[in-house]
């Protein structure tokens, strides 16, 4: 096999574990470092229950799950953002959602999201969106 029977058994004992090795130490390497950034183990938290619970809710167009997820404020400014939310385009159809990423320091963190929707002329668009959660509240949307 590729060469080795010519070889001592030594050699191409030891040649065959370097190869093996090799490969299940990339592969573990590449699923563990997956598996840990996504968890949040270290410390970096990940997807923000909250910030993903308030992307379905705008995409859902559910303006009182919005207002209570959303930041707390005076009753001007919460009738003004369900009014936005219920004067959005009916003919735009939200395809799929992606986390890209995000950072935290502290109480303060940033998640990043792409959006596909679908326009009523049958154009694919993508939309980014930055959430920026204070104390696990979502307060800017932009």
């Amino acid at each position: 096999m590729f060469g080795l029977n010519r070889l001592p058994p030594l050699v191409r004992t030891a040649t065959m574990m370097l190869l093996l090795g090799g490969l299940v130490g990339y592969v573990g390497t590449a699923f563990t470092t997956t598996f840990v950034a996504d968890s949040g183990i270290l410390g970096n938290s990940g997807e923000s229950n909250a910030a993903h619970k308030y992307m379905l809710a705008l995409l859902q167009r559910q303006s009182e799950s919005l207002s209570q997820l959303g930041p707390s404020g005076d009753v001007v400014s919460r009738a003004l953002q369900q009014q936005n939310v219920s004067q959005q385009p009916q003919d735009v159809k939200p395809l799929t959602v992606t986390y890209l990423g995000g950072a935290s320091s502290g109480r303060v963190s940033v998640q990043i999201y792409a959006v596909e929707i679908q326009a009523s002329g049958g154009q694919y668009q993508f939309l980014p969106f930055s959430l920026t959660l204070i104390g696990g509240r979502v307060q800017r949307v932009e």
